[in-house]
């Protein structure tokens, strides 16, 4: 087991890491051995990399849905490290919202930090998977993409809906280089977004309806993302990962 659980001499990309999920995958992959980018649209990214203290980790700081900036941080990685074994997608923003108070900067602004940032890092670091014939990518979705959502709007459910077909399409396109993309979608998280968006009334209400009757933590979640990019996952790809406390 250890064998497949062993990330030294990897490099892995994971975006949204100043937060939640994305945070909780990276220490997991930094005490596995990996290289860890930690990347962001904050500086939470920055005060991460001070907090794990390795010298297997470092934070940039970046907006993920505009291409120029993307495409500088690719090449500085490259220089650097040389290759990318490892994209973890996890960069993404929520909100509340129905078909009638839902504005079309609301939409947009959604779907740029969901969609459009998913797409603009595959393109780019799928690049060097290319040259080394091998490679994982994890697009974070949502049981609001896969099913609907409860406490989020219209808008994030598109967006995250959108990953599903994006990941089934790119899986088939990148397979025959030996790349594994895969979607996750993880239900109700206990992060700080989550926390944000709902009350302990709502929290308490909503654990009823779990079939597991709890909220999972970020950890737990994580652990999901590790199987992805893991050896223990080579013929999975294209597939779209449910971690939802039985939620159907």
């Amino acid at each position: 087991m250890k064998k497949y659980l062993n990330f030294k001499n990897k490099v892995s990309v994971v975006t949204g890491a100043g937060s939640g999920i994305g945070k909780e995958v990276s220490i997991k992959l930094s005490d596995l051995g990996s290289t860890v980018i930690l990347v962001g649209r904050s500086k939470k990214v920055l005060e991460l990399e001070k907090k794990i203290n390795k010298k297997n980790v470092v934070g940039f700081v970046c907006d993920l849905s505009n291409e120029v900036s993307v495409k500088r941080l690719y090449i500085e990685i490259i220089k650097k490290y040389k290759k990318v074994d490892i994209l973890i997608n996890s960069a993404g923003v929520t909100a509340s919202g129905n078909i009638e108070n839902t504005s079309s900067r609301d939409w947009q602004m959604i779907n740029d930090n969901n969609g459009l940032n998913t797409f603009l890092c595959c393109k780019y670091f799928s690049k060097s998977m290319k040259k080394s014939k091998k490679g994982k990518i994890v697009n974070v979705s949502s049981i609001a993409g896969r099913f609907r959502g409860r406490t989020s709007g219209l808008h994030y459910a598109y967006a995250k809906s959108g990953l599903l077909g994006f990941t089934r399409q790119l899986g088939a396109e990148l397979a025959k280089w030996n790349i594994n993309v895969n979607c996750f979608c993880p239900s109700q998280t206990m992060t700080d977004m989550l926390k944000s968006l709902i009350t302990p009334a709502i929290k308490k209400e909503l654990e009823k309806t779990i079939p597991i009757r709890r909220i999972a933590t970020p950890q737990e979640q994580a652990d999901v993302i590790l199987f992805l990019v893991s050896e223990m996952s080579n013929y999975v790809a294209g597939a779209s990962i449910d971690s939802n406390g039985g939620q159907f």
